[in-house]
């Protein structure tokens, strides 16, 4: 739109910016997209209902960044770019999967460069996906240089501000989990891992971690989450395992958010395994049980599953690095020990203890600190992320 009173020379001179670059890339498990202009950037970024598109829709630009072209990288499987000088007041891309923004800031014209708007985007499950983007995103136009986080102030004599994870190590007691081929317990496995994650996290004097078990007992779903809960946890991470009793050869670790409607069947499948584990401790009807879930479904808040999708896409990125990581290793299943309204949470499927190279890799100490390593690099960038615009 024309400004009041210009010709369409003096009103394009005056409002439109000039998009002299689109760099569209994938670096850590976050793509980035980056238009750099001759002038700050305005933007909101908008969900096509129905489907895994996104508009970008700017105030008034044209793109000088020669003829029309297609773009792909990372979670965006295609980005199309309107021709040198063609006047567009949004650009249309489609997602391979569901993505949120992790973050997004201008930058100042610096190096030779120009004005910059920077967009982050990271995997995230469909039902945070739908969440994020129930209203349209507005990306900001400040400038927002890019540092690391300030230090935290000191806390008050005797208050603890460090961010408390709670880990869960699944199964416990009378109920085993999975059994590998050769007869080890998921149950011994998770709090293995659990254990040599919270020594990781512990030593780094940046958290405080607590563990829904620090033995073989059993536990049941909805007293893990509110042992989190109680002690306001700031990232609840529970910890499991599967085998496939017909199947030798799938391996590899996947990470799920908690969403009603299951991304797969196969996650559905597990899903519902998982939340029978309470029907080996007592014979509480199902319905009470349900009814709970329900009731903190209601409550759970937008911002709660987006942090979870965010988290599990750093959890992701950190693991593909170190240990095998599925195809499609991020999804999404009613998983109850995820039921906290108010509490990041995601559920880490270490791998297959049916697959005799995941059984090797996961018992072994050389496993378990690789999987630590991992998981407390995506807490560390979490928080960071957390503290950035």
């Amino acid at each position: 739109m024309f400004l009041c009173g210009l010709g369409p020379a003096e009103a394009m001179a005056q409002a439109v910016a000039r998009v002299e670059r689109v760099d569209l890339s994938l670096n850590a498990g976050l793509t980035r997209l980056v238009l750099e202009a001759d002038r700050p950037l305005n933007a909101l970024l908008l969900n096509e209902p129905g489907g895994l598109d996104l508009t970008l829709k700017l105030e008034q630009a044209v793109f000088a960044a020669g003829p029309a072209q297609r773009l792909a990288a990372g979670v965006v499987e295609r980005l199309d770019l309107p021709a040198s000088n063609e006047r567009a007041d949004r650009l249309r891309f489609s997602l391979l999967d569901g993505a949120v923004v992790d973050r997004a800031f201008a930058l100042p014209p610096q190096g030779g460069r120009g004005h910059r708007l920077v967009i982050d985007l990271l995997p995230a499950d469909p039902a945070a996906f739908v969440a994020a983007f129930a209203q349209p995103v507005l990306l900001p136009a400040t400038l927002v240089p890019v540092a690391p986080a300030p230090a935290s102030p000191q806390p008050p004599p005797g208050r603890d501000s460090r961010k408390l994870i709670v880990l869960d190590p699944g199964h416990g007691g009378h109920d085993p989990g999975a059994i590998s081929a050769s007869g080890r317990y998921e149950k011994e496995l998770t709090l293995a891992v659990a254990q040599a994650l919270a020594r990781k996290l512990r030593a780094t004097g940046r958290y405080r971690v607590a563990l829904t078990r620090e033995r073989d007992q059993a536990v049941k779903l909805m007293d893990r989450v509110e042992f989190a809960r109680r002690r306001e946890a700031d990232l609840f991470l529970s910890i499991h395992a599967d085998s496939l009793a017909a199947d030798r050869a799938t391996r590899g670790a996947s990470i799920y958010t908690r969403a009603e409607d299951a991304t797969d069947r196969e996650a559905e499948a597990l899903a519902l395994r998982e939340n029978r584990a309470d029907q080996l401790a007592d014979s509480s009807a199902a319905g009470d049980v349900d009814d709970v879930v329900a009731i903190l479904m209601d409550l759970a808040s937008r911002d709660t599953r987006r942090l979870s999708g965010r988290f599990a896409g750093l959890l992701a990125a950190s693991l593909a690095e170190r240990i095998p990581l599925r195809r499609n290793g991020m999804r999404a299943a009613n998983f109850r020990v995820l039921a906290a309204p108010d509490i990041p949470s995601v559920l880490l499927e270490l791998g297959y203890l049916s697959n005799p190279g995941d059984e090797a890799l996961l018992f072994s100490e050389t496993g378990r600190a690789q999987l630590a390593d991992a998981v407390a690099e995506a807490i560390d960038r979490y928080f960071n992320a957390a503290s950035l615009p």
